[in-house]
C-alpha cells in the first residue's frame, strides 16, 4: 500500500511539473463525441524533444487496455513506423523538427461508440491551430470543415495532419509609439496592437525599461489589443525614450517596440493670443497601418504677433535631423490660428519631427507615421 501512495505521489509530482511547463510546437485537440452524453478529447501535434513513444512530460502516458465494446472508449493508438503506444494514450506528439519544409504526420484514433450509439463524431475548433496547414481524416480532405462522422460502433480512424514550421514573429501597432504629453492633464493612454504572425495563437509577454511606463494587460495569446500609459507625475521637461519588449514564452520570437515621450511641464496644450503656438497634428498617429487609415494629416498653428522682417517656415525633419519634407510655402502671413495639411504617402513610416519658426522663436512636435 506504501509502495503504491509512493508510486502515485511520483506521478503527480512529474504531472505537475509537466503542467507549469512551456513548450515549442502545435497541437490540435479533437473531441470524440457518441452523441449519447460522452465524450474524450485527444491531443494531436508536434512538440519539440518529443519522441516516437510515451514522453511523460507531454502528458502522454499508457492507458489501461480498452473496456468492453459496451464502454465508450477514444484513444490514440500506435500508428505503424510513426509512434509506439502501448495500449494507447489521449496524447501523441511528435518531434517538431528543425528543418523548415512542412511536415506530414499520421496519427490513428481508436474508438468504440459504447451502448445506445451507433457511431462517433470527431470535431475541432472553428479556428484551427495556425501552424496546421491540412486535416485529412480516412483519406478525406478536411478544408472548410469543422467536424467529421464515423458511422460504425467501432474501428480505428487515420488521421493525417500537415504542419508548417513558419517562423514566428510579432508584429506591433503603433510602432513607435508617441506620447505628447504635460504634468497637469490626466494620465495618457495609447492603444498597442500585438499581432502574432506564423502562429496567429501565440502567447506572448510583454515588459519595459522604463519606470514611467505601464502596460495593461502584460501578458496574453493571439491578436489583442492592450493598454500602454506614461506616468508624467513629477518628471522635469525634456524628452524621455523607453522599449516595450514582447516576448514569446516559449520561442526566439523578440520585438522591440520604442516609445517616445515629450513631456512639457506647466504648458497648456492652447494658443495664447499673440504668441507663437505650434498645435499636435491630428490624427496622430496616421498613415496606411493606422486606426485612421489616412497618410493624410493636419497641423493647427498661430503665428501670434506678425513681424514683417521675418518668412514663417514650417518644416518636417526624420529622427536623424534630416529635412524631409518643406510645407513653408503653404503657411498665411497672418494673425490669428490656421491649419495645413499635407500628404506623408511618400514618405517611410516612423516618428518625425515638425518645427514652426517666426520672429525669432521655434515650437517644436513630433509625429508617428505608421505604414
Amino acid at each position: 500500500m506504501k509502495h503504491t501512495r509512493l508510486i502515485l505521489l511520483v506521478f503527480l509530482l512529474v504531472a505537475a511539473h509537466a503542467a507549469a511547463q512551456e513548450y515549442r510546437g502545435v497541437t490540435l485537440e479533437i473531441t470524440v463525441d457518441n452523441g449519447a452524453g460522452r465524450q474524450q478529447v485527444l491531443a494531436l501535434g508536434l512538440r519539440e524533444g518529443a519522441t516516437s513513444g510515451l514522453d511523460p512530460a507531454f502528458e502522454e502516458a499508457e492507458l489501461p487496455p480498452q473496456p468492453p465494446n459496451e464502454i465508450f472508449d477514444a484513444r490514440v493508438v500506435s500508428t505503424p513506423g510513426k509512434s509506439q503506444l502501448g495500449t494507447g494514450s489521449l496524447a501523441d506528439y511528435r518531434s517538431l523538427g528543425t528543418g523548415t519544409a512542412d511536415v506530414n504526420e499520421t496519427y490513428t484514433i481508436a474508438y468504440q461508440a459504447g451502448i445506445n450509439a451507433s457511431g462517433v463524431t470527431l470535431s475541432w475548433g472553428p479556428e484551427i491551430p495556425g501552424r496546421v496547414k491540412t486535416i485529412i481524416i480516412d483519406g478525406e480532405d478536411q478544408a472548410g470543415k469543422t467536424s467529421y462522422e464515423a458511422s460504425f460502433a467501432s474501428g480505428q480512424i487515420t488521421v493525417e495532419l500537415t504542419f508548417t514550421p513558419a517562423a514566428l514573429s510579432f508584429e506591433a501597432n503603433p510602432n513607435p509609439m508617441l506620447f505628447n504629453v504635460n504634468n497637469k492633464d490626466p494620465l495618457p493612454s495609447q492603444t498597442l496592437r500585438i499581432i502574432p504572425r506564423g502562429d496567429p495563437q501565440a502567447g506572448w509577454q510583454l515588459s519595459t525599461d522604463a519606470e514611467w511606463i505601464t502596460i495593461d494587460p502584460s501578458s496574453g495569446e493571439g491578436q489583442q489589443d492592450v493598454d500602454v500609459a506614461v506616468n508624467t507625475r513629477l518628471l522635469p521637461e525634456g524628452t524621455y525614450d523607453g522599449l516595450i519588449f514582447v516576448r514569446s514564452l516559449v520561442d526566439p520570437a523578440r520585438l522591440d517596440v520604442p516609445v517616445r515621450m515629450i513631456m512639457v511641464v506647466g504648458i497648456n496644450d492652447t494658443p495664447v493670443p499673440g504668441r507663437l503656438y505650434l498645435g499636435q497634428n491630428y490624427p496622430n498617429p496616421f498613415g496606411s497601418g493606422s486606426s485612421s487609415g489616412t497618410v493624410s494629416t493636419r497641423i493647427e498653428l498661430d503665428l501670434g504677433t506678425l513681424t514683417a522682417a521675418e518668412t514663417p517656415t514650417l518644416r518636417v525633419f526624420d529622427l536623424l535631423g534630416r529635412e524631409v519634407m518643406d510645407l513653408s510655402d503653404r503657411l498665411q502671413t497672418q494673425a490669428g490660428p490656421q491649419s495645413v495639411s499635407f500628404d506623408a504617402s511618400a514618405l517611410p513610416g516612423g516618428v518625425y519631427t515638425y518645427s514652426l519658426r517666426y520672429a525669432g522663436a521655434v515650437r517644436t512636435r513630433s509625429m508617428i507615421l505608421s505604414k
